[in-house]
This record gives structure tokens, C-alpha cells and sequence, in this order.
């Protein structure tokens, strides 16, 4: 959960989660962390503080493809950046990649780093994705842009 303030709270993580591990990040702007969730390691990368602004790729990219709209966003904005399961450095398991899977896999996380409620942004296959939770998860969705 967030905060007024835009501070992130450590709230309950769902079941089958365990704790971030922070990475040596890439870019000294941004926390590149690692989270396992249901047995499959996420990466994804934060930075800014503020209102959470979620940005979700597109197909065979990375959360890095956001870099310059997170780095423009984060002097505002509190920016979490997924690689989606099986893109960038996420876990690639044999299993469910659907739409749906995905939308979950994004709010496990998102109750994971204790976020309740976010802009979703998504381009391409993140569109997708991004349209997928707004349907499974109206109540967590602050606003819903594609791009």
C-alpha cells in the first residue's frame, strides 16, 4: 500500500511470495529488485517517489524500454517496471502466458511491494496485459493508459 506521502509500505505479500532482494541496478536512477512470486523469479525496477505508476512492455522487450518515459516520470511519480514472465529477466517457465496470467502476475507483485492502487500504463503486448487488469482489477486501477 501507498502511502499520501507516496511512500511504499510493506504490506501483506500474497500467498506463495517471498521478500524483494534488491539487484546491482543498471542504472544508478533506478532499484532493480528481485521477487519470487508463486516459485517464478520478477524483476522489476522502481524509482520516483509519489503516486504509483505502473509501465508494462511490450512483447519481446523489457521493463528497461521504458527507461527515458520512467526517468521523466520519476521526479512526479513513484514508477515500477516489470519484465513480464518470460521477457527480459523474469523467470521464462512452461505454463500460462495469457493475458490474465500476466494481469495477475502483475498484481501479485503490486500486493508484493505493498502498492493497492496504480496508473496502468502498457504498450503493445503491455496494453494487453494492461486492459486485462483493469477488467480483472477495476478496484486497483487509478487510471488505465495505452500507448
Amino acid at each position: 500500500m501507498t502511502s499520501s506521502s507516496g511512500k511504499r509500505d510493506r504490506g501483506e505479500r500474497p500467498q506463495g511470495a517471498r521478500s524483494p532482494v534488491p539487484l546491482p541496478s543498471l542504472s544508478p536512477e533506478f532499484d532493480e529488485w528481485q521477487i519470487e512470486l508463486h516459485g517464478r523469479r520478477v524483476i522489476y525496477r522502481i524509482a520516483g517517489s509519489g503516486p504509483p505508476v505502473v509501465l508494462i512492455h511490450g512483447m519481446l522487450n523489457s521493463s528497461s524500454h521504458w527507461r527515458s518515459v520512467a526517468l521523466n516520470l520519476a521526479g512526479d511519480y513513484t514508477v515500477v517496471a516489470p519484465d513480464l514472465i518470460g521477457h527480459g529477466d523474469s523467470a521464462a517457465p512452461r505454463g500460462d502466458y495469457s493475458l490474465g496470467a500476466h494481469a495477475a502476475s502483475i498484481r501479485d507483485l503490486l500486493s508484493a511491494i505493498g502498492i493497492d492502487r496504480a496508473t496502468i500504463v502498457g504498450h503493445s503486448l503491455g496494453g494487453g496485459v494492461a486492459m486485462q487488469f483493469f477488467y480483472q482489477f477495476p478496484q486497483r486501477v487509478e487510471r488505465l493508459v495505452l500507448v
